[in-house]
């Protein structure tokens, strides 16, 4: 990281490109962008020591060029990415945490920098574009090619790729998936960095951690209900077998009641905001009564009331919480806090 610091002595003198910057210099622009943009950081837990070490360095620069601005402001975003701190992991998240603080001419500014910079992973690239642009860019691309960026990239964004698919296009795909075998994780970024650049147009490897068949099953959780069932009725009737073995693995809103075990659903609810949770439950009745009867009488009754009040939600809104509760599900059993019942569980 270089920088260009202007001084305020007369006349000014402009700190070479080349030099490096100091933690301490970034923290004090980052601290100045976030004053700037009418944010109220919390410095009280930083010691004395070293808020005057930034105060001192924040009253010593007069200007700093927006290019520097800019790759400062990267920088912490993709530190932040790294050490997992924001809320799903990916760019999106953390930009959208910074809103309120930071001008929206200023996120897309960032935005577009970050996932065309060549040090952030290619699949985080390919993960930011839009689920339009990734659906026209993989229609010409081979069966397996497409498979494999679906495997790669969010369950959430892959199910609205696969839903904008053509029918067939769509049931093949799937059957890609289920049916790919070991791929190498060179073959893998190959793939990754070709489709980024048909993607930008621009100038570690990556391996699969589920099985074939979860894949599919965790597309199909994220696809909006009509195209689930317009897919899996697809599949009854021309492949039963693979649509036997995708439903043995999908988990979708509609599962809770017969997989989730009622001492778990106190957890489960604290995953996702209050409103987040209304709006997944005001038109799933039966879900919502599961769910209800395994709280506290007390908060069970203040969330009927709610549910009572609640306008009516949109169907899509609706999808959109009931995903929401169905990452944090997903994320309690993989982190081994709560176990799903399976087909084979005893009664």
């Amino acid at each position: 990281m270089s920088v260009a610091l202007v001084a305020h002595e007369t006349p000014p003198q402009a700190v070479p490109f080349d030099s490096p910057i100091s933690k301490s210099h970034k923290a004090a622009i980052l601290l100045s962008v976030l004053i700037k943009a009418g944010a109220t950081p919390n410095l009280d837990d930083i010691a004395t020591g070293s808020l005057k070490g930034i105060v001192d360095i924040m009253a010593s620069f007069g200007e700093v060029d927006r290019r520097t601005v800019d790759l400062v402001i990267l920088e912490f975003l993709s530190e932040l990415q790294d050490f997992g701190l924001s809320m799903r992991g990916d760019l999106e998240d953390t930009l959208t945490s910074l809103k309120g603080h930071v001008s929206e001419k200023a996120l897309e500014n960032i935005r577009k920098a970050y996932v065309r910079s060549p040090s952030v992973d290619v699949w985080v690239r390919i993960a930011s574009a839009e689920a339009a642009q990734l659906q026209t860019c993989l229609g010409d691309e081979h069966l397996q090619v497409a498979a494999t960026v679906l495997s790669k990239i969010p369950s959430t964004l892959a199910a609205q790729v696969l839903g904008a698919m053509e029918p067939a296009r769509a049931r093949e795909t799937m059957l890609t998936i289920i049916n790919s075998r070991k791929i190498s994780a060179d073959i893998i970024e190959l793939i990754g960095q070709s489709i980024s650049d048909s993607l930008f147009s621009q100038d570690a490897p990556s391996v699969f951690t589920t099985t074939p068949v979860e894949r599919a099953g965790n597309i199909m959780n994220f696809a909006q209900s009509d195209i689930r069932d317009r897919l899996m009725e697809d599949f009854e009737v021309n492949d039963p077998a693979t649509a036997e073995k995708i439903r043995k693995v999908m988990f979708t809103f509609a599962d809770i009641p017969a997989r989730v075990q009622p001492r778990d659903v106190s957890a489960i609810t604290r995953t996702v905001d209050p409103e987040i949770l209304l709006r997944a439950l005001k038109n799933a009745p039966t879900e919502a009564e599961f769910i209800l009867s395994g709280l506290s009488t007390r908060i069970a009754d203040q969330l009927r009331e709610e549910l009572s009040e609640l306008e009516p939600v949109k169907k899509k809104d609706a999808e959109a919480a009931m995903n929401e509760l169905i990452i944090g599900i997903r994320e309690l059993e993989s982190s081994g806090a709560i176990t799903l019942i399976t087909e084979d569980d005893p009664d």
